[in-house]
């Protein structure tokens, strides 16, 4: 447990520092790198089973939602593949087919994502 907390500290602040530095809109593959981290820290434990939620929210700023526009169901529909194919390398058990859905946070910048 201490290192996950100093893990995530330390991730926080390369990712805050790099983050502005450095920003750019967001890309799929970090949408799918998040939602996979977010799986693994919200897993649960039961006698026989880890199970692990099965719908998550991704907020995005209004000019990264933007971009996917075009493609937006195409590619929460690959993340919810990516997701389940996650969940089955780990063992995980899900409930229901996972789910993932996209809003719009204008609080956020460009290039930051919050997944719930």
């Amino acid at each position: 447990m201490v290192l996950r907390t100093l893990e995530h500290k330390i991730e926080a602040l390369f990712e805050g520092i790099f983050g502005r530095a450095f920003r750019t809109n967001v890309q799929p593959v970090e949408l799918a790198r998040k939602l996979a981290k977010e799986m693994d820290d919200h897993r649960t434990v039961s006698v026989s089973r880890v199970y692990v939620p099965n719908e998550y929210t991704v907020y995005l700023s209004s000019a990264d939602r933007e971009q996917f526009v075009g493609y937006e169901d195409n590619l929460k529909g690959e993340l919810q593949e990516y997701l389940s194919e996650h969940a089955r390398r780990e063992d995980y058990a899900l409930l229901s087919p996972a789910r993932v859905l996209m809003e719009t946070d204008d609080d956020l910048d460009v290039g930051e994502v919050a997944v719930r």
